[in-house]
């Protein structure tokens, strides 16, 4: 296992476990962010690099489209005016969802293409397990 997925796991594991209250979700969403976007960054940037799969370089388009709508909904949700705050969070609910759902098709399209490094496989892999976090922790 590739050190950056190591670190994926270990904040991740941290992130979910800080505290048995539920006031610290919005906190651990803002530290996950970072490799959450990081690992999605680098990921899909490194399959279309290295991919000649057409279905591989779409999966990262997708991810990396995703990722974008997904920070700037994020963004306006917490900086924009608060009568609109309950809409955009819904929508970025949604967005995210598809944003995991793309994660795991990159995931999946990496595993099965011969053109893509197996740590880039594994972080592709981290990506897609990091992801779902969020929405795992602010649906309950």
């Amino acid at each position: 296992m590739s050190g950056m997925v190591r670190l994926i796991m270990i904040v991740a594991f941290v992130a979910t476990t800080w505290s048995p209250s539920f006031g610290w979700k919005k906190e651990a969403h803002f530290l996950g962010l970072p490799i959450i976007e990081g690992a999605g960054i680098y990921s899909s940037v490194r399959m279309l690099q290295d991919s000649k799969s057409s279905g591989t370089k779409a999966s990262a388009i997708t991810s990396l489209c995703l990722l974008g709508g997904e920070a700037g909904l994020g963004c306006f949700a917490i900086f924009g005016p608060q009568p609109n705050y309950p809409t955009v969070r819904k929508i970025h609910r949604y967005v995210g969802f598809a944003l995991s759902a793309a994660a795991l098709w990159m995931s999946i399209s990496a595993a099965n293409d011969a053109q893509v490094k197996n740590n880039d496989r594994n972080i592709a892999h981290g990506y897609a397990l990091v992801t779902t976090i969020p929405l795992i922790m602010f649906a309950f």
